[in-house]
């Protein structure tokens, strides 16, 4: 790995932050974490890798689509191939996002019908969302098949007796955001319904299309959720989610030629029904959850390739505070399938789970856990260790050292298992990783942040495609006999100037490499964002910024079998000014790539230039 992980620009930085902070107590409140172990947590205690988004981070720049709030975040690189709607990559710690698990509201939200089972990153908007948790590194031991990393998704609760909201964009490529939500909460009752609308005329999205194009995107969301809590012990919740969506895209085939006249329909609907119960100081949670997706390609007005999918999910997860500690168990049964008029398949497994939390002198705080997991394809045993502490330095600042270690696995796709029957290939199991990774953090007051990672991964019996396997000489899935790697340092710093100034910086500085030693494509070896807000005028005036610089990218070549491709380096600034009218009304103005850059995410693919938006945001 390459040791200069540190470029010279971040050291300055670091001795400013330093001389410019304030020692005045800020008040704040501790920090939970719900995602690290699935119970609320003090960030204090955790010895694993958290980093949050809240609703204010989101309102700072207003995107809609929730892939752009990522981007901003440590360990997280995106490809997009052309705009809104377009086939989208998340990359977290190098890992591609088929290893990285995603769950809304406690549902894994993942395209079993796809080749490998993967969120559609692409069509979640974030106008509904409250708060966002991304939990990095190897976590089977809590998660199971596919948690190379876990991303949890949070969307708003009624925090009134009784409200509305509405909010409307519009600005370049024919863009219009419109999203609408009802709520209210009594003393045992709480609802919340939402409706989100998306439409872009979009641009041309693939280089190769001379016509030049636009590949439009259209999305249609609507959530419910009711919660009824009968008494103090206990508390049920029912939920349902319905997402519709088109996108135009370019290079779809079309017999025996490709063609630009090409769309996607995809269908999401998720459903999920809860019940919190606490007993003799026992807390119990009991899920059952459904997802159906429906997809379909259509080339010149045909269908091409139809598939559909679904994830049934019986979820059970305990825990009491015991000798000094804390114990936490569970146990998950997940059954994915996947249909097309060509195959059908189905994949159960059953996994259980138990981790120990406890503290040593109330100074270090340590977890240990393990999972069981069994699968169609053998069985697969997972564990994570964590230890924590923390530091008082003084009555305003604190620090805390940690360290962590985990493994994790990625079971077979359904697509997977039903190709290589259909080839007469052998079956595939799982894949496994394991990694480790330590750190430091510093707090002073709540007015500055920091957080230095170091991190090593790796992979082995990835599951690849072979063009030497099967019957009929057009390959199938197989297992890599080498170790695929991921190292590299995450670096974020945050703070508060004279209580007007929010800022933040991150970096990822990342050394990923496949089983044969290369560079893994699409994975960006560097990526930096800085930003933040700046309040005025008795804060009824809000600016903010964010400006992401990515280096060191390859590429697949266009062209197929042709070399990787080598992007350009590029930095993107996005900007955004909000003035509140009134208690009930904002306004806001916001720009996208601001200065115009041109630049690829994947070779091949145009991105957006210069762009503006305007709206508002009425709340009743």
């Amino acid at each position: 790995m390459n040791k200069t992980l540190l470029p010279a620009a971040v050291l300055p930085l670091l001795a400013a932050a330093s001389q410019t902070v304030s020692a005045a107590d800020s008040g704040e409140l501790e920090q939970m974490s719900v995602t690290a172990s699935r119970v609320e947590i003090p960030r204090q205690e955790l010895g694993v890798s958290v980093s949050v988004v809240t609703t204010a981070d989101i309102e700072r720049l207003g995107y809609a689509r929730l892939l752009d709030v990522l981007r901003s975040l440590p360990g997280i690189a995106v490809s997009n191939n052309g705009g809104a709607g377009k086939v989208s990559n998340l990359y977290l710690r190098g890992e591609s996002n088929y290893r990285t698990l995603v769950l809304l509201d406690g549902v894994n939200i993942a395209d079993p019908a796809n080749t490998q089972v993967a969120t559609q990153f692409q069509h979640l908007l974030a106008g509904d969302i409250e708060r966002v948790e991304v939990l990095r590194g190897p976590q089977g031991m809590m998660y199971g098949a596919g948690a190379g990393g876990v991303i949890n998704i949070i969307t708003k609760k009624a925090d009134a007796p009784l409200g509305a909201s509405l909010a409307v964009e519009a600005g370049r490529y024919g863009s219009r955001d419109t999203s609408a939500s009802l709520y209210g909460e009594g003393e045992q009752w709480d609802y919340r319904i939402n409706l989100g609308a998306f439409d872009t005329d979009g641009y041309n999205s693939q280089v190769a299309d001379t016509r030049g194009e636009r590949d439009g995107y259209r999305n249609r969301t609507a959530s419910a959720q009711l919660g009824y809590q009968p008494s103090e012990s206990l508390a049920l919740r029912a939920q349902v989610r319905h997402t519709d969506t088109e996108s135009e895209f370019d290079g779809c085939f079309a017999g025996f030629s490709t063609s630009n006249d090409c769309l996607d329909e995809y269908t999401q609907g998720s459903y999920r029904l809860s019940a919190d119960y606490r007993v003799s100081g026992i807390s119990n949670q009991l899920a059952v959850a459904r997802q159906e997706i429906e997809r379909d390609s259509i080339a010149v007005g045909a269908s091409t390739f139809a598939v559909d999918g679904g994830i049934d999910e019986l979820n059970y997860v305990g825990n009491t505070a015991l000798a000094g500690g804390e114990l936490l168990w569970g146990a998950e049964y997940e059954q994915q399938e996947f249909s097309s008029a060509f195959d059908a398949r189905e994949l159960d497994s059953l996994g259980v789970f138990s981790e120990w939390r406890a503290d040593l002198g109330g100074a270090v705080h340590y977890s240990v856990g393990i999972r069981r997991d069994s699968l169609e394809t053998g069985g697969h045993d997972s564990w994570r260790s964590s230890i924590a502490y923390p530091i008082l330095l003084g009555n305003h600042s604190e620090a805390k050292l940690r360290a962590s270690y985990g493994t994790g696995y990625r079971a077979p796709s359904p697509f997977e298992l039903a190709y290589n029957v259909g080839e007469g290939a052998a079956p595939v199991g799982p894949e496994t990783s394991h990694g480790y990774e330590l750190a430091g953090e510093y707090r002073l007051a709540g007015r500055l942040q920091l957080e230095l990672v170091y991190f090593d991964q790796q992979i082995q019996d990835a599951i690849i495609f072979d063009y030497s396997l099967g019957n009929s000489g057009f390959g199938a899935y197989g297992q890599d006999d080498g170790e695929s790697r991921s190292e590299g340092i995450e670096l974020a710093l945050s703070g508060t100037l004279a209580d007007r100034l929010d800022w933040y910086f991150n970096g990822t500085f990342l050394d990923a490499e496949s089983a044969d030693g290369n560079q893994r494509l699409q994975v960006p070896q560097q990526v930096y964002n800085l930003g933040g807000s700046y309040r005025l005028l008795g804060e009824r005036l809000a600016l903010g910024a964010n400006w992401r610089r990515v280096a060191n990218r390859l590429s697949p070549n266009p062209d197929f079998f042709g070399p990787a491709v080598a992007l350009d380096d590029y930095g993107v600034l996005d900007l955004k000014a909000s003035f509140r009218v009134s208690d009930s009304l904002q306004l806001n103005l916001r720009g996208e790539n601001v200065l115009d850059e041109d630049y690829r995410e994947v070779a091949g693919y145009n991105t957006a230039g210069a762009a503006v938006y305007a709206g508002l945001e009425l709340t009743l």
